[in-house]
């Protein structure tokens, strides 16, 4: 049930990373400059699916993190507890600094998986953005590949 309500979420908030994207990429000379023009400029060119642009790129790599999310929030949790236990602490510190262990590597793990698709799903958003119309910015597009390669 978890996994269904953060991926209605990632559907409900999309749009706004796709914005954010394009305003990050957008030079002095662009007229995307604010996030209303960046709205209207999609939705001109590209209409409703252009707000979704690279999404399906996003569930593919959203879906199996939130899993593993899961499965290795559980599988540490118990670990943690054990490994809190020999301190002595009160209960619900024990209970806090174990959730918080096995939060800490439960994202680790995730993230492993959903940066690199997030990398891939704002290079999407940004092959698209007027910003990249030019052939000299497509030709430095390869260099999110080696940003891509050193997160990996």
């Amino acid at each position: 049930m978890g996994a269904g309500i953060f991926t209605g979420l990632t559907v409900g908030l999309y749009p706004v990373s796709v914005i954010k994207t394009r305003l990050q990429v957008a030079t002095g000379d662009t007229v995307e400059k604010s996030a209303s023009s960046v709205i209207r400029g999609i939705l001109k060119t590209d209409g409703v699916p252009g707000l979704y642009r690279g999404f399906g790129t996003v569930i593919t790599g959203a879906v199996p993190a939130r899993i593993i999310f899961l499965t290795a929030l559980e599988t540490t949790k118990v670990t943690a507890f054990k490994m809190v236990e020999p301190f002595n602490f009160s209960e619900p510190t024990q209970a806090a600094l174990a959730n918080g262990i096995a939060g800490m590597a439960a994202s680790i793990c995730s993230q492993a998986v959903f940066v690199p698709i997030d990398l891939v799903c704002d290079s999407c958003s940004f092959q698209h953005s007027s910003h990249c119309k030019n052939e000299e910015n497509k030709r430095s597009f390869p260099g999110m590949f080696i940003y891509l390669y050193a997160v990996v």
